[in-house]
């Protein structure tokens, strides 16, 4: 992990200690065992998301993560990962003081400050944070966006149009100047005096916009308005005084002589960008989105849906080859009696399965593997995934066959339905649960936009892990037999709910729309809950980020 959060700050060398980290290209986790408790987890959830949103946004960040991504695509493999490290090492101190500060706004500065206790390395960064607005009383929602527009001037050093120009196929590690590294250019600002200045700008904006309430606010935490006024309030705090906020940190870098990207030419960077990634690699550039227009008020900024969920450690297999399954099925029942037995079985690509389970070095597997799946414990008290392999061909009634009596749970994912055969060898039985590893936002889009009716349930799980979890669960009429499950923190799951509901709650030209219903929920709550114990007993990770 690039930037790894840990309670005592020695993640590097202690797992023990690590709460979450973000990689610097789009993905990070959640350590579930490690938190503590939900305050610990939305305060991790949200910053590592504001990690994201930070590399994402700045040209400065953009290019180290196009790095990472190009290099891990073989493309310069060597001088590539060279030049992320250095990036990321001399953007340290401004991502964790922007992650740790601005995930105060959603607890408030006194709650994160009791969450933080014992932790001097984050508080550090909170207080740094904090002071970049001055030391004098003014509301919270001022004293974020200018500690943000200071960060984020901070990683908007103009040298990146030269960095950009230079292009992918010859920029290394030399082509970054002192007055580019955001770490230098924070302290920069803070030695020129720059946290004293505020006053000035905070007076300036009120004179200007008497009917906006600049001046009020509390000290501790945003006071949100209702719906009604929120888009007003956002538009104006975007538009203008953040606008405002970020020229003045560009006034003061440049008399320290740091300049920085104008606020006109954030779109520019953004082009210059894809247009240098196209030069390398054309396939990667066009899975780029530049998107320069504001966001939607309740849009997800953080993009929750790139968090990983980390149950634990891969296990490791033990693996029963198919024609011994059969022979070895009460090693893959599970319950407290014959009557209340079941067992599950599995429909897993081979990437997949690799992802989520540590298999014996040099295994060779089928693209599609379909096993009995069961928990166990070795002789010396380690504990396994048992893997009762059947042929790929098996289908779940056949299965079932096998098993007489005894019930069948089955279980996919859905990066493994996107192979035509797993949907017709799965889609004739019902109900099959499909753990959803691709983004969840995008497939129901797409599922409404052809007309289908999606419907949706949302449970939050509790006593199958430490953190504070959601399930949503979705139906769809065009594929009956298939329960889509996502889990994920709470923050995340939520935002997404919310989106889908107001996205496509009313019916589209096409008839697509999502109903929030639950029935289904109540009508499978048994062998839902089957699954989660299931899950949570052998799965390594939960995200919606296929294999990677």
């Amino acid at each position: 992990m690039a930037f790894p959060c840990a309670r005592d700050g020695l993640a590097a060398t202690l797992r023990s200690g690590l709460l979450g980290g973000y990689d610097g290209a789009g993905a990070w986790l959640l350590a579930l065992d490690n938190l503590r408790d939900g305050d610990e987890q939305l305060m991790v959830e949200t910053h590592e998301g504001l990690h994201h949103e930070l590399q994402a946004s700045t040209g400065y960040g953009l290019i180290s993560a196009m790095a990472l991504l190009l290099s891990k695509r073989g493309f310069r493999p060597l001088v590539l990962p060279e030049l992320f490290d250095v990036m990321v090492e001399s953007s340290r101190r401004t991502h964790e003081v922007f992650a740790t500060t601005l995930s105060a706004s959603l607890a408030g500065v006194r709650q994160t400050r009791s969450v933080l206790d014992g932790n001097a390395t984050y508080l550090g960064y909170l207080e740094r944070g904090l002071g970049l607005a001055g030391t004098g009383v003014i509301p919270w929602h001022f004293r974020e966006t200018a500690a943000a527009s200071v960060l984020r001037c901070s990683m908007a050093p103009s040298h990146v149009f030269d960095i950009l120009e230079t292009g992918f196929a010859r920029m290394r590690r030399t082509d970054l100047t002192d007055a580019a590294r955001p770490d230098r250019r924070l302290k920069a600002f803070e030695a020129a005096g720059g946290p004293d200045g505020w006053g000035a700008v905070l007076s300036e904006l009120a004179s200007a916009h008497p009917d906006r309430v600049v001046l009020r606010g509390d000290a501790d935490r945003r006071d949100l308005p209702d719906d009604e006024e929120l888009e007003s309030l956002c538009r104006f705090e975007e538009e203008v005084v953040l606008r405002r906020c970020y020229e003045y940190v560009s006034e003061v870098l440049a008399g320290a002589g740091m300049p920085s990207v104008a606020w006109e030419d954030q779109a520019r960077v953004a082009h210059a960008l894809k247009a240098a990634v196209a030069e390398v690699d054309g396939e990667l550039s066009e899975r780029l989105n530049v998107v320069t227009e504001r966001r939607p008020v309740l849009d997800d900024g953080l993009e929750y849906d790139r968090q990983k969920i980390v149950l634990r450690d891969r296990l490791p297999v033990e693996m029963v080859d198919s024609t011994h399954t059969p022979g070895l099925l009460d090693a893959f029942t599970v319950g407290d009696s014959d009557d209340h037995g079941h067992v599950c079985g599995v429909w897993l690509s081979r990437e997949v399965a690799r992802k989520q389970f540590s298999f014996p070095e040099g295994a060779e597997l089928p693209e599609l593997i379909v096993a009995l799946l069961a928990v166990a414990r070795t002789a010396d008290g380690r504990q396994v995934v048992r893997l009762g392999l059947l042929p790929s061909t098996t289908t779940p009634r056949q299965c079932q066959t096998l098993l007489g009596e005894t019930p069948l749970l089955v279980l996919t994912s859905h990066l493994t339905l996107t192979d035509p055969l797993a949907v017709d060898v799965l889609g004739r039985v019902e109900p099959v649960f499909v753990l959803m590893d691709l983004p969840v936002a995008w497939h129901v889009d797409d599922w409404c936009g052809q007309g289908a009716h999606v419907r949706m349930g949302l449970v939050p799980l509790e006593g199958l892990a430490s953190g504070d979890l959601l399930m949503a669960t979705f139906t769809l009429d065009r594929q009956p037999a298939f329960r889509f499950i996502c889990i994920g923190g709470k923050v995340g799951v939520s935002l997404l709910t919310e989106q889908l509901r107001r996205r496509h709650g009313a019916r589209g030209d096409r008839g697509g729309h999502v109903e929030v219903d639950g029935t289904f929920l109540r009508d499978d709550a048994a062998a839902f809950n089957l699954v989660l114990n299931h899950v949570f007993g052998a799965w390594h990770v939960l995200d919606q980020d296929a294999v990677s």
